[in-house]
């Protein structure tokens, strides 16, 4: 898989909620079956989401990545994980980082004590073992 940060305009849908300021990221995932060649696959979620908004395609925007990480940096630790990636972003003020929503377990952690098991090595996305 190549790295996100290797494809020209490589973009994420994200919600407008997002875009327009009047949300805070909270939720990424990861699709498995991006359907242009420019897409990421990534969509980005709000805080004040919901059902009725995210069930409305209109509601997203593409953003080109650099984008993406004026609204959140620590985008930057996450974006090259596999497809199926489903990421909740906690930021309370004693913690911030990319927990697995299910079991709460970190995956990326802003004092680096958790990274990804994911390098970069030249332009392409390698899974490592722990």
């Amino acid at each position: 898989m190549r790295s996100v940060f290797h494809q020209p305009e490589a973009v994420v849908l994200a919600s407008k909620h997002l875009t327009d300021g009047s949300g805070s990221l909270r939720w990424v995932y990861r699709e498995l079956a991006p359907t242009e060649q420019q897409d990421t696959g990534w969509f980005l979620f709000a805080d004040n989401d919901n059902k009725a908004w995210n069930d409305d395609p209109k509601n997203f925007m593409p953003l080109v990545i650099d984008a993406a990480l004026a609204i959140e940096s620590s985008l930057s630790f996450i974006l090259d994980m596999p497809y199926g990636t489903d990421l909740v972003l906690d930021d309370r003020s004693e913690i911030k980082g990319w927990l697995d929503p299910t079991t709460r377990t970190p995956v990326w952690l802003s004092d680096a004590s958790i990274v990804p098991n994911i390098k970069v090595i030249d332009g392409e996305v390698i899974e490592i073992s722990n």
